[in-house]
């Protein structure tokens, strides 16, 4: 976990942010020329701020006027802690709620007010200001946070205000730097003698110079880490809740403002997600089930639709479970916050209607109410929630993976699936696996990689695939009660519906499971249930036709002149019928002794003697021909052709022109 912090400023217009960052650092984070004519703050700002404790930590400061909540949200996005300015002279005003409202749907839970310009009033007006605040704070995240009054032309209250800052940040859970990377760019520039240079928050993992990234939504450029700044100083390794400035080997042109900087080839877009969404009081009226509004996720902004999952509208100040679909994928992951915003000013707010928080990403879209979704995503809501608390981070870290492990089902899931679909660094996905694996919520299917899909599948899938699978083996030994039962190879064509999507390694996966576990039983290219009788290899009859077969060698008898040659070798009564015979050969070309190629029929040791005639020629000859091959058979071209083409679907031999060839 890492302690680096990130501290945000908030507050109407004009209350004086600016200029308390540049008192408490040094620094005048208003660098545009239009913003030093204006006196307003237009783009974010960057600091640097070092604590009574030594540790120093970035400062953002946004803008204030209403038209800029867009770029306030971008830079508020990643805050651990807000610095709420508010003007004594002034008091609270309509983007000081705004602001106020947006710091707690993204999530932040910590800070402190600082009432500003308390120079310009009397000490009356000072605690008058302060009550008016904590009537406005009352219920917020702010309830009860500490209010200093300060000057930045008298210097009041400038050192008792980093006290509190850090006293606040003490409060907050430290981010997970074993999770992916995730840098969400709030600016793009170019330097001279350095090139593209973006700039942002790192929301999680650890950036080291070299690293590979690409931007999403998905772009097909790599960028090559070139170098990182660190509060101006360059430095090898970032980590997850720095102020990161990144030097990338591509051109300006190629990455934007809004979109995420991840590991390549590691996460994923999305275009659907699950949420928990919050209707903010100030709206007055329902929001109906479908809707279109903006949402604003990191530092991106998208035209949106909104789908309730569990009612017809929401009504102010209420919460619900819903989707939000988007036309440009987003990066998120689930417990990232957002923002969504309307197209008309709400009186004395703004245009700011609610938010929440991402349960899932890369869902699947609902088109009705389903309760069964909605309270899977009450689950993942409260373990989402958990992950913050560390007495419970374990368990909810197992919770989430489980949770992510049954909504997969017959796809299973693979240690990148869920990297790129938890906020989990890859130890607490191994430790989370192993336990939901302890405790049969899950199991690992052998001979499948960590990292391809059906690495794990469900308890649920897993039943399913193994029912399905021993189902199959009934359905043909049912049919044919002296069957070997149910080939191998055949076993997937077998399988319906979803199951038939399977990967040939899953299936075998789990049916060897059910061997192991004794429900099934494996004799050489066949499956049966354990129990059920099979043809006896010692049998007369069984005896008399492979006989018959081995003394023909390559000549391969037809199926209707096998009585006669069985009664002519061995006297049997009563005499083999001819449909009793069909179906022993069946079982026993099921079962390998016999090799069936079209309508020919050999012994499996004649067709053994053979290949082994066929290595030894090729490997003194290199190649053979169609004739040398009818040589090597001893028969016509009507036994040597197919005898030709079964070694090479055997892959012995290779086929080049005319000639054959051994394979390897």
């Amino acid at each position: 976990m890492s302690d680096f912090r990130v501290i945000g400023t908030a507050g109407h217009i004009d209350h004086g942010k600016t200029s308390l960052v540049k008192a408490l650092t040094g620094i005048d984070t208003d660098r545009l020329k239009e913003e030093k004519e204006r006196g307003i703050t237009i783009e974010l700002g960057f600091a640097h701020l070092t604590l009574p404790s030594g540790q120093v930590a970035s400062v953002v400061d946004v803008p204030g006027h209403e038209r800029f909540i867009r770029t306030m949200v971008a830079g508020a996005v990643g805050i651990d802690c807000v610095v709420l300015v508010v003007a004594a002279d002034e008091g609270v005003m309509p983007q000081t709620r705004e602001h106020l409202d947006i710091c707690g749907l993204l999530g932040i839970r910590s800070g402190v007010v600082a009432l500003t310009k308390c120079d310009l009033v009397t000490p009356d007006l000072i605690e008058l200001a302060k009550e008016e605040l904590r009537e406005i704070l009352s219920g917020t995240f702010l309830d009860g946070a500490e209010v200093i009054p300060c000057s930045v032309h008298s210097g009041v209250g400038l050192k008792e205000l980093p006290s509190a800052i850090e006293c606040a940040l003490r409060k907050v859970p430290p981010r997970d730097e074993s999770a992916a990377v995730r840098l969400p760019v709030d600016r793009v520039f170019t330097m001279k003698g350095f090139g593209t240079v973006v700039t942002g928050t790192l929301w999680s993992g650890r950036l080291h110079v070299g690293d590979e990234l690409i931007s999403l939504p998905q772009k097909k450029a790599v960028a090559k880490v070139r170098g990182l700044h660190v509060h101006g100083k360059p430095v090898q390794v970032a980590t997850a809740g720095q102020r990161t400035a990144v030097n990338l080997s591509i051109p300006l042109t190629a990455i934007s403002r809004g979109e995420t900087l991840v590991t390549a080839g590691l996460l994923q877009d999305s275009f659907v997600m699950d949420v928990k969404l919050r209707y903010l009081p100030v709206t007055h009226t329902a929001l109906p089930r479908r809707s279109r509004l903006l949402v604003h996720i990191g530092t991106a902004q998208r035209l949106c639709n909104i789908t309730l999952l569990d009612r017809e509208q929401l009504e102010p100040g209420q919460s619900a479970f819903a989707q939000i679909a988007v036309a440009e994928p987003l990066c998120v992951m689930p417990g990232d916050h957002f923002v969504l915003r309307g197209f008309a000013l709400q009186k004395n707010h703004g245009t700011t209607l609610g938010g929440g928080t991402v349960l899932r990403n890369l869902a699947a879209p609902q088109r009705r109410k389903n309760p069964a979704i909605v309270s899977i995503l009450e689950e993942v809501f409260r373990a989402l929630t958990q992950l913050s608390l560390p007495a419970h981070r374990a368990q909810a870290e197992t919770t989430l993976v489980r949770l992510h492990t049954e909504r997969r089902g017959l796809s299973g899931v693979s240690l990148i699936d869920l990297q790129r679909s938890l906020p989990l660094g890859l130890v607490a996905i191994q430790r989370a696996v192993n336990g939901m694996t302890k405790c049969s919520h899950a199991v690992r299917l052998d001979g499948i990689p960590e990292n391809e899909d059906g690495a794990w599948l469900s308890a649920s899938a897993l039943n399913q695939v193994s029912q399905a699978i021993v189902d199959a083996v009934t359905a043909v030994q049912r049919k044919d009660v002296h069957s070997q039962g149910l080939a191998k190879e055949t076993l997937q064509a077998q399988l319906t519906g979803p199951l038939r999507r399977l990967s040939v390694r899953t299936v075998e996966a789990v049916w060897l499971r059910l061997v192991q576990e004794g429900k099934l039983v494996a004799e050489r290219e066949f499956l049966r249930l354990p129990g059920v009788a099979t043809i006896s290899v010692d049998s007369p009859q069984v005896s008399a036709v492979l006989s018959a077969f081995l003394k023909s060698g390559l000549s391969a008898p037809r199926l209707e002149d096998l009585p006669t040659l069985l009664t002519q070798q061995t006297p049997m009564t009563p005499a083999p019928r001819s449909e009793d015979l069909k179906k022993l050969v069946e079982q026993l070309t099921r079962r390998g002794d016999l090799v069936r190629l079209k309508d020919l029929i050999f012994h499996r040791d004649a067709i053994a003697d053979l290949r082994t005639k066929l290595v030894a020629f090729l490997t003194q000859h290199r190649e053979i021909s169609p004739s040398q091959f009818k040589e090597l058979v001893g028969q016509s071209r009507k036994y040597s052709i197919p005898l030709a083409e079964y070694f090479d679907a055997q892959r012995v031999t290779l086929r080049v022109g005319d000639q054959r060839r051994l394979r390897g």
